[in-house]
Parts: structure tokens; C-alpha cells; sequence
């Protein structure tokens, strides 16, 4: 079969040093063999890729990583093998009626019927069935959960991961340039975002979400059918997959007037809250150690986080969401991991919530020795357009 032209291939010498850095952590966890598991979505997609450099549109897909040997990767009818071929990074793609049952046929072909198998994704992702399948398929192996392993290798981006997910902001802070023409009083939320859709797509974005959210400040939507108004204020999140698979959630405030003392007051708690967090962004640290650095300026100001269920920041790659959670389980940060931040934020009157809560800034951060690296903006802006 011929291989199309895709949008995006990473480089062999990237798949190589996944490969080596994978297989060293397999050896000193005693495990002969990886199946890594993922779904056709932003969420858990990834994993998949990160082996294969497939983007899988659906469906549930596969990836058997032998210590040593080539990968096999396996997918389910509804996902299909036409576009998978094309990622180039491997040789044999099977699509069989039982996953499970098949991956068992991979492993035992390899000799390891009774060796040791690391399952990433074993505690969200993998289809029980699935497992059933493959336990039942060798009988006589052993299965241990491999995803801390595998997401904790991942976290930490390469020059070209790193060059990659720049490309990407360097799309959306284009695509939201290009989108301000559009926003004006009497336009349709659901114009606006459509527009970032278009915007985005066409230039090479993979997938995506664009959110919009005016006062009263109750969640970010996708466009219900309400009319922008002057008075308004307007908090658009733009997170997308660029050519590579990798994401960035840029998030930005917009009105047609100038902020009311009030206003500017809470943005600049906002842009110094931010600050603060990305200073906090050092290898070495702690993770907690971005909550610590957001409270404190938050106790300044007499704000908190009580009531809010948001994350503050989590890891960020080829899926939109990864580890390390914050807050959730500690890990400590460490040079090059990826971390999207967007400080949440709690209210006790809900009525100043409504009026200000949706005000807020998101961008990922690169961890370096000495702190944060920003990857989009430098700057934070209120922007005022001209209506």
C-alpha cells in the first residue's frame, strides 16, 4: 500500500529515543513488554501516538512494545488501518475481530507467554473486556499496571516535543488575531467560535475545542445561540492539537469598552496570581509547590480556591490533559515537563463569581531550572476592540 502524505511525521530519531528511554525503564521494572492502550479522543488518544505517531481519529486502538523487536500496533474495526499506515514509524498493523485475543497472539509470538506484561492505561483507559481477552489469551503471564511508568517518561518533552507545541501556540495566538475582526456587538457567540474552528483547521490543526463565556460567569460553552451585546465581557479558551498532536489551551479577555476599576483590579490579582505560578515552575520542585505560590498571592488579596473543583494546572502533550495533576498526586517537576496553567479560583458571593469568575488566563509552561518558561504569551493583555 502506498503511504499518503500526512500534515505532520516526527522525526526517527525522536521514535528512537522514546524506544530507548521506554525500554530502559522496562528493564529495571522487570518487564518484557508494554501494551499501551488509547482512545479515539483528546483525552486519552495519546499514549497510542507517542509510540506510533498515529493520530487516531476513533475507536479504541493498541501498541505492544516488545523490550526487544518491532511494535505492533492493533485496532478495532470501527478505527480502521487506512490512516494509521501512514504514520511510518511502523511495519505490522492488524485489525482483528478480538483486540484482546490478538495482543496475546503478538506476545506469545514474541516468547513472552510467560513474561511479564506492563499495561499502560490499565487504571482509565483499558477496555475491561479487553483485558479479560488478553489474560485469557496468556494465562501464563504475568500483568502489572505500567501507566505511572510510562506517563512519567512521557511528561518530559524533547527539543522536538518542545518545538512542536510551540508551533502550536504560534497557530492559536494567529488564529486569534485573526478572530478579533469577527468579534463585535450583534455577532452570534457561535459565529465567533466557528470562525476559530475554520481558523485553525486550516492551518493544519488535528482537533479541538474553542469555548466562549460572557457575564453571568457560569461555565465556558461552545457557542449556545446568544448574541454578543457592547457591554459585554468575553473570555475565549481556544485548546488544540496542531500538526504534531500537540496541544495548547490559550485563553484570552475581550470587551468593547475599558474595565471598571473593579474589573481591572481583579484582572491584575489574575496577571499577578499567573506570574507567580510560572515562577514557581522549577525543576526539582515540588508540584505543590504551584498551589503554594498561587494561595500566597491569593491571601494578599483576600481570595482562595475554596469551592472550585478546577485543576490549577496539569501536564500537557499529545493528549490535552496529562499528569501531573495540580492539585492531585505530588510529583516533583522536572526540566522540560509540559504544564498547561489556568489558576482556579473559588467565590463565596456568588454574585461577584457571576460577574468576574469567568476572568482568566491559560498558557502552557515549560519547567526549567529556574522557573517557568512560557510557551505562547509573554504578555497578558485585557484586550479592548473596537465595536
Amino acid at each position: 500500500m502506498s503511504k499518503a502524505p500526512v500534515s505532520h511525521r516526527t522525526s526517527d530519531s525522536e521514535r528512537l529515543r522514546r524506544y530507548e528511554t521506554l525500554r530502559t525503564a522496562m528493564d529495571t521494572a522487570g518487564m518484557d513488554a508494554l501494551v499501551i492502550c488509547s482512545r479515539g479522543d483528546e483525552f486519552v488518544r495519546g499514549r497510542v501516538q507517542y509510540v506510533s505517531d498515529i493520530f487516531q481519529w476513533a475507536g479504541r486502538g493498541f501498541c505492544v512494545l516488545p523490550s526487544k523487536g518491532d511494535a505492533v500496533f492493533i485496532a478495532d474495526p470501527l478505527w480502521g488501518l487506512g490512516y494509521a499506515m501512514q504514520s511510518g514509524w511502523l511495519d505490522d498493523y492488524r485489525m482483528p475481530e478480538n483486540a484482546g485475543n490478538e495482543i496475546g497472539n503478538v506476545l506469545s509470538d514474541l516468547g513472552y507467554s510467560k513474561g511479564t506484561i506492563g499495561v499502560v492505561g490499565l487504571v482509565d483507559i483499558t477496555c475491561v473486556g479487553d483485558f479479560e481477552d488478553m489474560k485469557a489469551a496468556l494465562p501464563g503471564a504475568t500483568w502489572q499496571d505500567a501507566t505511572d511508568l510510562f506517563d512519567d517518561i512521557r511528561a518530559i518533552k524533547s527539543s522536538e516535543e518542545i518545538e512542536d507545541t510551540r508551533e502550536t501556540g504560534r497557530i492559536l495566538r494567529d488564529v486569534f488575531s485573526a478572530l478579533e475582526e469577527t468579534i463585535r456587538p450583534g455577532v452570534n457567540e457561535v459565529d465567533v467560535l466557528a470562525k476559530a474552528h475554520y481558523l485553525a483547521r486550516q492551518k493544519g490543526c488535528l482537533e479541538g475545542i474553542a469555548l466562549m463565556g460572557r457575564p453571568p460567569f457560569t461555565s465556558f460553552g461552545f457557542g449556545p445561540n446568544g448574541v454578543i451585546e457592547e457591554d459585554d465581557i468575553m473570555v475565549i479558551d481556544l485548546e488544540w492539537g496542531g500538526p504534531s498532536g500537540y496541544w495548547v489551551e490559550l485563553r484570552r479577555v475581550y470587551s468593547f469598552k475599558p474595565p471598571t476599576s473593579e474589573q481591572q483590579h481583579y484582572w491584575e490579582t489574575r496577571v499577578e496570581t499567573f506570574e507567580a505560578c510560572v515562577a514557581a515552575m522549577k525543576a526539582g520542585e515540588s508540584s505543590e509547590t504551584i498551589l503554594d505560590a498561587r494561595d500566597r498571592v491569593y491571601d494578599k488579596y483576600g481570595q482562595s480556591a475554596m469551592g472550585s473543583i478546577a485543576y490549577t494546572a496539569h501536564g500537557i502533550g499529545v493528549d490535552s490533559l496529562e499528569p501531573p495533576w495540580v492539585p492531585g498526586k505530588e510529583r516533583i517537576m522536572q526540566e522540560n515537563m509540559m504544564i498547561n496553567l489556568h489558576p482556579s479560583i473559588g467565590f463565596e458571593d456568588s454574585e461577584k463569581g457571576l460577574a468576574l469568575g469567568g476572568i482568566s488566563i491559560a498558557d502552557n509552561v515549560l519547567v526549567t531550572a529556574s522557573g517557568g518558561d512560557r510557551i505562547t504569551d509573554q504578555v497578558d493583555n485585557w484586550i479592548v476592540l473596537d465595536s
